[in-house]
């Protein structure tokens, strides 16, 4: 595998940030050349509901995105945003009640983008109010997507679903420009038949490249090979 774009200590490269519920915390990326941090929340164990914002100027969010994962220990949120422009700020919303806090860390990693670490990998072209579902056996520990557009905004959401449509965690994404603030996350899949759905809520006029595929396996040999691709379907 190529360089990976998120990095598996996040949380000794800089200590977390408790988010009781209901409340905001803030990083704020004072070096102009920050060019991609990575956002990552972790519980306990309990359910994990937070929105994400980057901030450009108090009237401007070029990226926001709400999370929600059953299982915060489970499965934490790992994610990538690209921050090309000045100045910028990630807030962290805990959207949940005061009996869900979380812990969430924003860190300059030095990574490079996700981008160039699947340049070499075909997309897949997500037209609007389209559905992609792609399954995984259990060999398939975590799965890594990447979406991005040629030009316009990018609406989608991106379900993780277990047995008869059980979700267990989504992310809900809205970039201004999707070329720009492409949206790169690692989902972990623990336990047999996970499925992910990639949704394209916007009009017809908005497609995305996707990219899902498995990002750590069972065994070091697999690759790819993982995942099933199952028919576009049409919905919301």
């Amino acid at each position: 595998r190529m360089a990976s774009p998120i990095t598996d200590d996040v949380w000794s490269m800089a200590p977390p940030q408790r988010v009781q519920g209901d409340t905001l915390k803030t990083w704020d990326l004072a070096d102009e050349r920050t060019e991609r941090v990575q956002l990552s929340i972790k519980s306990e164990g309990r359910p994990i509901e937070g929105k994400i914002e980057l901030w450009q100027t108090p009237s401007y969010t070029p990226t926001e995105f709400r999370v929600y994962t059953e299982d915060g220990k489970l499965r934490p949120v790992n994610a990538v945003i690209e921050t090309p422009l000045s100045p910028k700020t990630v807030a962290v919303f805990n959207k949940a009640n005061v009996d869900f806090p979380f812990d969430a860390t924003v860190v300059q990693t030095g990574l490079g983008k996700a981008y160039d670490s699947l340049s070499d990998v075909e997309s897949e072209r997500v037209q609007g109010g389209m559905i992609k579902s792609y399954s995984f056996g259990p060999e398939v520990k975590s799965v890594q997507v990447l979406m991005k557009t040629d030009e316009r905004n990018m609406k989608a959401k991106i379900e993780l679903t277990q047995g008869p449509n059980q979700v267990r965690q989504y992310i809900e994404l809205y970039a201004s420009k999707g070329y720009k603030n492409p949206f790169y996350t690692v989902i972990q899949t623990p336990g047999a038949y996970n499925t992910i759905r990639v949704i394209n809520q916007n009009t017809v006029e908005f497609p995305f490249d996707a990219w899902v595929l498995p990002y750590e396996t069972g065994d070091a040999g697999d690759d790819a090979d993982g995942v099933v691709m199952s028919g576009g379907g049409w919905g919301r």
